[in-house]
């Protein structure tokens, strides 16, 4: 991972706390639990039999490349599809049972569901941002969830209440504003994100890493 160095953002010295948490998030080694971050915004989840398998669409090749680069580390095989010409393309894991667990979680019966009380990971929130996440004009952070969210006003809100849970206020904001995504508006809010994800990963663009 390349970035500032963990004591010093934009300029300034943090904190003690500040400092503790750059270090946890830099030191962390993907896990299959860090797809959490995936399914919030916009994976797809397969479960068959003993195996899981998660899916994504995301909108740029940086990060697609980041994104497999953490699977990889995860021991999740994974594969990812040709660009198309705007950039997207999919990045998938293998079939495997050491993600059964996650993909259950994230289920009520047949349907992709929040789990209950869930509080997003410092892994998650940092595969989150990989997925889904920007910055928006006036500094903004915004997180991506699934187009779906615009329907299903429980899945948002739940969403919402788990970065809440990890320290992080956000609110909703619909297409017309740029989503469906959830908008971390104050500035302690992306302070807090960006003590969870840590450095900005290799080929992150300049300017695309919140922090």
């Amino acid at each position: 991972m390349v970035g500032v160095p963990p004591s010093v953002v934009g300029g300034r010295r943090l904190g003690t706390v500040s400092q503790l948490s750059f270090f946890a998030a830099d030191a962390h080694v993907p896990e299959p639990a860090d797809l959490e971050g995936v399914l919030a915004a916009r994976g797809q989840s397969t479960l068959r039999g003993g195996t899981g398998q998660v899916s994504v669409v995301v909108d740029a090749p940086w990060r697609a490349e980041v994104l497999t680069a953490i699977l990889g580390a995860a021991g999740l095989d994974p594969a990812r599809s040709a660009a198309g010409p705007d950039g997207r393309c999919t990045v998938s894991t293998a079939a495997t049972t050491s993600l059964a667990p996650v993909v259950r979680r994230w289920r009520r019966g047949a349907v992709s569901a929040v789990p209950a009380d869930w509080t997003p990971t410092a892994g998650a929130l940092r595969t989150w941002v990989v997925t889904a996440g920007r910055i928006v004009d006036g500094g903004a952070v915004v997180l991506g969830v699934d187009a779906g969210a615009e329907q299903h006003a429980p899945r948002r809100a739940a969403l919402a209440e788990a970065l809440a849970r990890a320290g992080i206020r956000s609110t909703y904001v619909g297409p017309r504003g740029g989503g469906p995504a959830l908008k971390l508006g104050t500035a302690r809010a992306r302070r807090r994100l960006a003590e969870n994800i840590g450095a900005a990963p290799d080929g992150a663009p300049e300017g695309a890493w919140p922090g």
